[in-house]
């Protein structure tokens, strides 16, 4: 996705797989709850050389600060992001949650994204529910536990 404001860039690189920084290594998964509420998880852990993950999170902070939403494009056509901050529950060497709202058409998606960098490796964890129902806060089992593993093979 590339935003219409360049302060925003971190924002849209965060919900893809590309980004300013390169990645070293990564892996994506994705999970749909099973009571078919249509609520999703997306996890995405990205591991950087040279300072990579500092360089992320600075971005997103940087970006949290000064981009209050922007219109972006890319293979899903146009769409508008809404971004504000909210008090997440990740815990991380570095943190920063953000509740976005996607408007894709006349569909609003809020999507929960908790970002934390524990050493040289960033977590991406993106919440929201395809009906556009608010799934209310980012926290999920899922992504407690797939932090706490992440916390625990990091040296």
């Amino acid at each position: 996705m590339v935003p219409d404001k360049a302060v925003c860039q971190p924002v849209a690189d965060a919900l893809s797989e590309r980004g300013a920084v390169k990645t070293v290594a990564a892996v994506e998964r994705s999970a749909v709850a099973e009571d078919r509420s249509g609520v999703m998880v997306r996890v995405r852990l990205a591991s950087y050389a040279d300072g990579g993950a500092d360089k992320v999170m600075a971005g997103l902070a940087d970006a949290a600060l000064r981009c209050k939403g922007f219109n972006g494009s890319g293979s899903g056509g146009r769409q508008h992001v809404g971004v504000a901050q909210y008090n997440g529950y990740l815990r991380a060497d570095n943190t920063l949650t953000l509740r976005l709202t996607m408007k894709i058409g006349n569909q609003t998606l809020p999507v929960y994204l908790d970002v934390g960098s524990v050493g040289s490796t960033v977590e991406y964890f993106a919440t929201f529910n395809v009906t556009g129902d608010d799934p209310g806060t980012g926290s999920t089992t899922a992504e407690r536990m797939q932090h706490v593993k992440v916390g625990a093979a990091t040296p």
